[in-house]
């Protein structure tokens, strides 16, 4: 199994194209066609093209994605939606290998903040 392949086969992220898989092992030092198994791809690489996948999903791709419905004579198409519920443990996650590696990217992930929060709803009656 390939570097590339062994990052495409970590993530359900279907928004990312393999060249974004290409530059998170570009950028960790691996060749995407090496054997991600053998002796030149180490531990610390590995965790950290995850947590570069992690990166690249909250900072550089959206939390949502909509969904499409099309239909023409009894024949309907349907791409899905997408959202990132797990976000913020994700996030968590990946704040912890950067900092394990001494890597600058912790302090990027921990200066993100939610911009639209979810706010409850109450049902009232009579105002």
């Amino acid at each position: 199994m390939t570097v590339l392949e062994w990052l495409q086969s970590s993530t359900t992220y279907t928004r990312f194209d393999e060249k974004n898989f290409v530059k998170i092992a570009l950028d960790r030092g691996c060749d995407p066609n090496e054997d991600a198994y053998g002796s030149g791809v180490t531990k610390r690489q590995k965790e950290l093209m995850t947590a570069d996948v992690i990166f690249t999903a909250v900072l550089l791709s959206p939390s949502n994605t909509s969904s499409l419905q099309q239909s023409h004579n009894g024949f309907q198409k349907t791409v899905g939606s997408e959202q990132d519920f797990y976000q913020d443990e994700k996030i968590k996650y990946a704040i912890k290998i950067y900092k394990q590696y001494d890597d600058e990217r912790a302090e990027i992930l921990e200066s993100v903040r939610r911009k639209i929060k979810c706010i409850p709803i109450e049902d009232v009656d009579q105002l």
